[in-house]
């Protein structure tokens, strides 16, 4: 059995312990939530100095493995590419046919079927 009764402030309860423990309790917040503005205000900035490194190492190797290719050759492979798809253009069926389907009336769809089959079980 629980009473209630009147919850009285009383300031000279609190002891030293108490007083210490709410300061650490404090410290220890402020210094966390510092610490994650730091991280958050600074991993935007590690993370794309991070990527500019990486895209400035493959770009050296691009500069590395530059390949010359001539104009005779980018000819011939785009001359192979448009004869090929066209030639997937001609194999195409062009005869197009439309027939209509008569469909039966199917009960599972119909609601005042499920409704009714309901009601039958019930009785």
């Amino acid at each position: 059995m629980y009473l209630l009764g009147e919850v009285v402030f009383d300031i000279s309860k609190i002891t030293a312990a108490d007083t210490t423990l709410a300061t650490v309790g404090y410290i220890i917040v402020f210094a966390a939530l510092i610490t994650l503005y730091f991280v958050f205000q600074y991993v935007p900035v590690l993370l794309n100095a991070i990527s500019a490194k990486k895209e400035k190492k493959e770009t050296e190797k691009d500069k590395k493995t530059e390949v010359v290719v001539s104009g005779e050759v980018t000819a011939a492979i785009s001359t192979a590419l448009h004869l090929y798809f066209n030639d997937l253009h001609d194999d195409e069926k062009t005869v197009l046919t439309i027939s209509k389907i008569s469909k039966r009336y199917s009960p599972w769809s119909s609601k005042i079927y499920n409704v009714t089959t309901g009601l039958n079980r019930r009785f």
